[in-house]
């Protein structure tokens, strides 16, 4: 790991990135310090930011739901505003969090404790590989959050370099699916695994997943992995480091993996229009259809992109449900 990690500080504010009004669990413009190997929150831009378009969302569909979280575990959670929004929104009281780096991890909890208005959260965190920190030390739990990476690192990137674990998959021992392998998804079928024996039954998965692909091999995740799965939220984000990302699909592309499919902005924006995130998830496979003519794989996308054009991605969170084992 670099000797020198330099730090970055951020201001948020909750009501406008998380669009919920006046935070009452959470304090009104949170404070945020990041080091070299944290993921930076587009505060300038939420629609391309994950937590601010994806998972509150998401968080506030559960809710709307009668769904709350008292126990609640997050992912990666890079800055902590993932913990925070469920602390705000699902009533999270005990939050596990992960982290690769531990250098982001002790950012990311001293973030989320420092932004606490309420005093009744109990912090559980560990720096790993996707839940392996909590094995053991969290149980009953009601909802584990995901986003993880779905890009290969290209080359010969060094994973303690900058923000390379936001696009990192390694070689895993594990017993993957082919399907998960070749759509790029083994990370998501591992947290799955992972999460399995955490959680309470009836507890969920929730997996944020840039739908790149098609939505019948994102659910195909949750059945492989022994839950009942369905599409919770369906929504559409701006390509974020678009010649990274598109990029490195476009070279998985090339080497025999995918499609991977992207999309014009002004398409999704029109297609989408006056639905909400929870609408949009319960027709999810019409939408998809209605998208089709319009999908580009990576290779063309990453064209429009080296012109300066904006391309965007579809992404779904996948909800599994955890099921008695009778019914297995």
């Amino acid at each position: 790991m670099s000797s020198h990690i330099s730090t970055t500080e951020l201001v948020v504010s909750p009501g406008d990135f998380f669009r919920i009004g006046m935070p009452e669990r959470i304090k009104p413009s949170v404070e945020l310090t990041l080091s070299d190997h944290s993921y930076l929150p587009k505060a300038d831009d939420p629609r391309a930011d994950w937590v601010a378009s994806v998972a509150v969302p998401a968080f506030k569909t559960l809710a709307q739901m009668g769904f709350l979280a008292p126990k609640f575990c997050t992912i990666g959670t890079g800055a902590g505003l993932d913990a925070l929004a469920a602390v705000e929104i699902l009533g999270a009281r005990s939050v596990g969090f992960t982290d690769l780096h531990e250098d982001v991890l002790d950012h990311a909890g001293r973030n989320i404790r420092g932004n606490l208005l309420a005093r009744d959260v109990e912090l559980v965190g560990g720096a790993g590989d996707i839940l392996a920190p909590l094995a053991g030390r969290v149980d009953q739990v009601d909802v584990v959050y995901e986003n993880l990476p779905n890009i290969p690192m290209a080359g010969a990137g060094d994973l303690d370099d900058g923000q390379t674990s936001s696009t990192f998959i390694g070689e895993r021992s594990e017993e993957i699916p082919g399907f998960a392998e070749k759509n790029l998804v083994s990370l998501h079928y591992l947290a799955l695994q992972q999460a399995h024996p955490m959680l309470r039954v009836g507890g969920r998965v929730l997996s944020s997943i840039g739908a790149r692909i098609p939505l019948s091999e994102i659910l195909a995740l949750s059945s492989a992995a022994g839950y009942n799965g369905s599409i919770l939220t369906y929504t559409w984000k701006v390509q974020s480091e678009p010649l990274d990302v598109v990029g490195g699909y476009a070279q998985w592309e090339r080497e025999g993996l995918g499609p991977f499919h992207f999309y014009p902005v002004d398409v999704l924006r029109e297609v989408f229009a006056g639905l909400t995130v929870a609408a949009a998830g319960a027709q999810a496979l019409q939408l998809e259809r209605e998208l089709e003519p319009h999908a580009m794989p990576a290779v063309e996308a990453l064209a429009l992109v080296e012109k300066g054009e904006k391309v965007g991605h579809t992404v779904a969170i996948l909800d599994s449900v955890k099921i008695p084992e009778s019914t297995l």
